[in-house]
């Protein structure tokens, strides 16, 4: 059989051979996860606010945070927009780590993240034409959508499957408190890693 190796025959074995990257590049991490959730689950005392799970959700967050704020510096047609992804995911680290800050004073965290919120809201406002048009530049990136299912997942399914009243239903004993911690941190963690490779493509993706 011949085929001709023409422009738009490399583009689509590129474009095909992209996905399967892609692909493989999540198959990976679900096999990390899945790791990270059995060294958890060895613990003495499993899924706790100090634990594994909890200790890689942090270092996604501020790997997340750090990469679109640092995108926002570089990607002049999307920086509004990533300003305010990084303040938003920024927010999100911030209330992970309510255990430590309560610490000090209980329900401490508010005020960083309000603070942090203030902060890329008026950023925003003051440019609002830029801002508008860098949020329109950012939903029609092609790997916006891993963006959107990492969200979902963590504000969403982990809170709604993570509720204590199924697991009590599902696991009346007093299992059922361990099982509604790792579902809701491992379901966090899988969220958390796609709004990471949401950055990392930002980050790295020719521009």
């Amino acid at each position: 059989m011949n085929i001709r190796f023409s422009d738009d025959l490399l583009s689509d074995l590129r474009a095909i051979a992209g996905a399967l990257r892609l692909l493989f590049l999540f198959g990976l991490g679900i096999i990390l996860l899945f790791l990270i959730f059995y060294w958890d689950a060895l613990c003495s005392r499993p899924f706790i606010e100090a634990g594994p799970t909890e200790l890689v959700q942090t270092l996604f967050l501020v790997l997340s945070t750090a990469l679109f704020f640092l995108e926002a510096h570089r990607r002049r047609e999307m920086r509004g927009a990533l300003v305010l992804t990084g303040g938003f995911i920024g927010c999100m680290l911030i209330r992970e780590q309510d255990y430590f800050l309560d610490i000090i004073s209980h329900g401490c965290w508010k005020w960083p993240a309000l603070a942090l919120t203030f902060s890329c809201l008026t950023y925003a406002f003051t440019r609002l034409r830029a801002t508008i048009s860098a949020l329109a530049c950012f939903v029609r990136w092609r790997y916006f959508p891993v963006l959107l299912v990492g969200i979902v997942i963590v504000l969403a399914y982990s809170r709604l499957f993570g509720m204590g009243i199924l697991w009590d239903v599902l696991i009346p004993e007093e299992g059922s408190r361990m099982a509604k911690n790792a579902m809701e941190e491992s379901s966090e963690l899988l969220g958390y890693m796609f709004i990471l490779a949401s950055a990392l493509l930002l980050r790295f993706e020719k521009h």
